[in-house]
């Protein structure tokens, strides 16, 4: 006998979470079972769009916005101001610059680490969905969802990002951020 997709997301759930799990939950796995894409519900007014990038398969990454947006550039002073006040009070000897320099731009390899931990899309939407109470379903022992937040890093940056295992995931994250009232709509469709 073999088993389905179906068979065995409701086997691994609810295994974990040793209960009943709730409708939405077979409504979601059932709709991916049958259109192969998230039941998403939007909300009634969206005010700002949570794209999913699929990774090759391999992940499924959240976007606040358009996933493939440039970084724009930034000035000594942006950063100093946005991420590290206390830095005006040393940043002759440890940058090395004159006061003259802090309105010069970054060096572009120090943006991009700025952005990968701030600014960037899948930064931003890190920290936003960080802030949200997610609710049981995608947070917690209880869970049936699967989302994460990493922080990766190698040898020349350091990132973060939220990350969902699946489509049902995609799914209950919707149906929380519109029982939150968040206005945020997840939009699926992109892939690297």
């Amino acid at each position: 006998m073999s088993v389905t997709r179906r068979q065995f997301l409701l086997s691994t759930a609810g295994a974990s979470v040793g209960a009943i799990i709730p409708s939405f939950y077979f409504r979601a796995l059932e709709f991916f079972e049958q259109f192969g894409e998230p039941l998403l519900e939007a909300p009634g007014l969206a005010t700002q769009d949570l794209c999913v990038v699929d990774n090759c398969g391999e992940y499924l990454e959240l976007c606040v916005g358009d996933p493939f947006a440039d970084f724009p550039p930034m000035t000594y002073r942006e950063y100093f101001t946005r991420y590290d006040p206390d830095g005006f009070d040393s940043f002759e000897s440890t940058w090395g610059l004159d006061p003259e320099e802090l309105d010069s731009e970054l060096p572009e390899e120090f943006r991009w680490d700025v952005a990968f931990m701030h600014d960037s899309p899948t930064a931003q939407a890190y920290h936003m969905l960080r802030k949200l109470d997610l609710g049981k379903e995608l947070a917690g022992p209880e869970a049936v969802g699967g989302l994460d937040f990493v922080q990766e890093s190698n040898m020349t940056s350091t990132w973060v990002s939220a990350r969902a295992r699946d489509e049902v995931t995609i799914s209950l994250l919707q149906r929380r951020l519109n029982d939150l009232g968040t206005g945020i709509r997840v939009v699926t469709g992109y892939s690297l």
